[in-house]
């Protein structure tokens, strides 16, 4: 007597950029199959609606649900492998771990003794300790066995229903409307690494690629002597670009000079840089009337006011979230006059400043011990020409 159960195994999810993988297991029962108008109802899965395909699954549930008077007609086994362990082990492994599961599913609803054959439609060459004999490998067969084409069914409304529930949790995926392989869709929708969510495959290459970049930041550069050390510690967490904007410095002499040493050591550093122009009628209409403030005084703070809202107008423009300003690091300034300015510019707007104490960790030190190694110019008084006064 020949044996009963010829089982066919098949997967869905494996191409995509999230998600975990899904396959199913299944077998008809020759002795007992279904009726020939489901029969003729099942199709390649690819070719059904998504409500055709819910239709067809509700009804080969019915048919695998033994009753008082019945035995089933179908047996299936359906298993998930999530994105984590596709991470560790990689998508085959991972693919061949959920083939197992479901095969085991399946073999707790019938005797092992009464398999024929175990069939899949692919080509990875899998071995399964679970059966006596190795899987037989066919390609190009999903388009033409019913077994398969039952089996892709079942694994794709179980995906569906599970994209319902994830649909819940990231709204902004619109997950109904496509399945999220590696689309331009996707591709546009992954621009930073908090669109990566857990259940992303971040061992994915495009995945890893977003995780792996840096976030941008505007870094206004108040003297170059002073950016040295925070751009030399910022550039491995931030892909930093310069913003050198500083129509304070007098004469144009000096401006030129602190200009130069500026671009020397963007070069140094392979660091991008916007230099923007030398207004320094701004300047003097912003501090009018208060020449003779000492230094840290109201004078000062109006320098700063000006200079870091055009910084924030600036990463505006360019889209940059992440802003500072070297502006802490000198012993010179006053750095709560500078959080001052940033706070109040940061309540109607959703770019973040971050909050930097250069003076701390001998980042002044480091400064003057960079520009003497590298023959930086280094200036000896603030800028403004009522400092050089001073």
């Amino acid at each position: 007597m020949s044996k009963k159960y010829k089982i066919w195994i098949d997967e869905a999810w494996r191409g995509p950029w999230l998600w975990p993988v899904v396959a199913c297991a299944l077998t008809f029962d020759k002795n007992n199959l279904p009726s020939k108008k489901l029969l003729d109802k099942i199709n390649d899965s690819k070719k059904l609606s998504e409500k055709k395909r819910e239709e067809i699954f509700e009804e080969l549930i019915a048919l695998s649900t033994p009753g008082l008077n019945k035995t089933p007609g179908l047996y299936f086994g359906v298993w998930i492998v999530d994105n984590y362990l596709i991470d560790q082990v990689n998508i085959k492994q991972a693919n061949k771990e959920a083939m197992r599961r479901a095969l085991i599913e399946l073999l707790r609803k019938i005797n092992k003794e009464d398999i024929d054959s175990v069939l899949i439609d692919w080509n990875d060459k899998y071995k399964f300790s679970e059966l006596e004999k190795d899987p037989i490998y066919v390609i190009g067969w999903d388009g033409k066995v019913l077994e398969i084409w039952a089996a892709s069914i079942i694994a794709k409304v179980f995906r569906d229903k599970l994209i319902s529930t994830y649909s819940l949790l990231y709204p902004d995926l619109n997950l109904e409307n496509h399945k999220w392989y590696g689309t331009k869709k996707h591709i546009d929708y992954l621009t930073w690494t908090n669109k990566v969510t857990w259940i992303h495959r971040i061992s994915y290459k495009p995945v890893k690629k977003i995780l792996e970049q840096k976030e941008k930041l505007l870094l206004h550069i108040c003297c170059w002597p002073d950016a040295t050390i925070p751009i030399v510690d910022l550039k491995d967490q931030y892909d930093i670009t310069c913003f050198w904007y500083d129509p304070n410095i007098h004469p144009k002499s000096e401006y030129n000079k602190r200009l130069k040493a500026f671009k020397k050591v963007c070069e140094i550093e392979d660091i991008p840089y916007i230099e923007w122009e030398y207004d320094t009628e701004t300047y003097f209409t912003e501090t009018k009337w208060l020449e003779v403030c000492p230094e840290k005084w109201e004078r000062c703070k109006k320098c700063y006011d000006f200079r870091l809202k055009r910084t924030l107008e600036e990463a505006k423009k360019l889209g940059i979230i992440n802003y500072t300003t070297t502006l802490t690091i000198s012993p010179h300034k006053d750095k709560n006059k500078i959080f001052e300015t940033w706070i109040k510019l940061n309540k109607t707007n959703k770019e973040q400043f971050l909050f930097l104490d250069f003076k701390k960790n001998d980042w002044f030190k480091r400064s003057i011990e960079y520009t003497k190694i590298n023959n930086i110019y280094r200036q000896n008084y603030c800028g403004c020409v009522y400092s050089k006064k001073n």
